[in-house]
């Protein structure tokens, strides 16, 4: 019993399931990674950092193409809607001219730099 016990204890963790990832709508302040998709070239990180850059509630915004990966800050006073971030999108689209389809497919809450 004892043994079973112990065996259940070491293997719990490594035996339960993966916590599930959260869907935001809204990304209260703080620092996120988004995954991206669908950039061609240079250019479109630019524009979609540039896009991103511009609204109110984002402090900063870049753009990682070799990663498809960008970085957003969320300013201390500010709730940014995931919405806004797609229409942005759709902007930056038009703005790179290259008939690209860009879309945001994971957001992560980033803990330091």
């Amino acid at each position: 019993m004892r043994t079973l016990a112990l065996l259940l204890a070491l293997t719990g963790p490594a035996l339960a399931a993966p916590a599930p990832t959260r869907e935001f709508t809204e990304l209260p302040p703080g620092r996120y990674s988004v995954v991206l998709t669908g950039l061609v070239t240079t250019v479109c990180a630019r524009a979609i950092a540039a896009e991103w850059a511009s609204l109110p509630q984002v402090e900063a915004a870049s753009v990682d193409f070799d990663k498809s990966t960008a970085f957003v800050t969320v300013r201390l006073d500010g709730v940014l809607p995931v919405a806004s971030l797609r229409k942005t999108l759709r902007r930056a689209e038009r703005i790179s001219n290259l008939g690209a389809r860009y879309d945001l497919t994971g957001i992560t809450y980033r803990l330091g730099k």
